[in-house]
């Protein structure tokens, strides 16, 4: 899932089915998508590079 996930990222950042969003807070630096219902990659933009910072469930990543 992980993989197919990061491929999809990779292909279209903005893909509907990663639910791809920017977060608000105190983690308003920083974008989210979704791998399956509860895992989460955390990253953030640097132009037009994405820096993956952390990779977990919801919970822990927000």
């Amino acid at each position: 899932m992980l993989r197919a996930a990061l491929r999809r990222f990779a292909a279209d950042p903005r893909d509907p089915l990663l639910r791809t969003h920017k977060l608000k807070g105190d983690l308003s630096a920083y974008w989210a998508f979704a791998v399956d219902d509860d895992l989460r990659v955390l990253f953030r933009w640097d132009g037009d590079v994405a820096f993956l910072v952390n990779l977990d469930s919801h919970d822990q990543v927000y």
